[in-house]
Formats: structure tokens, C-alpha cells, sequence
């Protein structure tokens, strides 16, 4: 049998105790990844800021799809902000809401027309 198997039996409260012991590096073998589909919201968006914090880019993606809009929001701005290497920000889009994906739209086109006239003034 492979641990995978237990995960859907297991309580939230152990799932997410298993959780802080991988991020830790107290547990090896498990992957963090195969506990998303289990773990509580809650538990995801802790997860979430210890995983920004850590810059742990690959896992943040695949955290994604398990999260709320507003905590796919987090990720988004810190990988734009560049506190998250090698992050494609645009991963984030499809995860959000309409009224969100507008405002980012402006604000790229605000930033770009801005850019643009500080070109133009040199």
C-alpha cells in the first residue's frame, strides 16, 4: 500500500500537522503537493505564505488550483513584485475573477502608457 492511498481517511488536523513537517524537512518521502486535495483552506493559505516566504516556486504552482482567488492574488503580486524567482505571474490569471483580471489589465496598461511617456521625454 502507498501512503497516497490514506490521505482521504486521514483528519484535516493530521494532514495539516503532516504538512508542517515536510515544510520543515522533519518528514522526507512525502510530497507536499499530494496533500492539497486534503488539507483545509485555511491550512492551503498558511501554507501559501510559508511557500512565498521560502521562494518555493514549483510548489506554489501546483498550490494553486486548491486556493482561494484573494491568496492566488498574493502570489501573484509577490511574483510581480519579484519576491518569488523564476515565478510566471501569468500562471495566476485563469484563477482569479473577471473584476481582477480587469483592474491587473488597466494597471499594465497604465504602467506601460507611463512608460511610454518616459520614454518619449528622453
Amino acid at each position: 500500500m502507498k501512503y497516497v492511498q490514506l490521505l482521504p481517511f486521514m483528519d484535516r488536523e493530521e494532514l495539516n500537522k503532516v504538512a508542517q513537517e515536510i515544510m520543515s524537512g522533519e518528514l522526507k518521502g512525502v510530497k507536499l503537493e499530494m496533500l492539497f486535495p486534503f488539507l483545509g483552506r485555511e491550512n492551503l493559505h498558511e501554507l501559501v505564505d510559508q511557500l512565498i516566504e521560502k521562494k518555493e516556486t514549483e510548489i506554489l504552482q501546483s498550490i494553486i488550483p486548491f486556493i482561494s482567488k484573494e491568496k492566488v492574488l498574493d502570489i501573484y503580486y509577490a511574483a510581480e513584485k519579484g519576491e518569488i524567482p523564476n515565478f510566471d505571474s501569468s500562471s495566476c490569471i485563469p484563477f482569479l475573477g473577471s473584476d481582477k483580471i480587469k483592474e491587473i489589465f488597466r494597471e499594465l496598461v497604465k504602467n506601460a502608457s507611463d512608460e511610454s511617456k518616459d520614454s518619449d521625454e528622453e
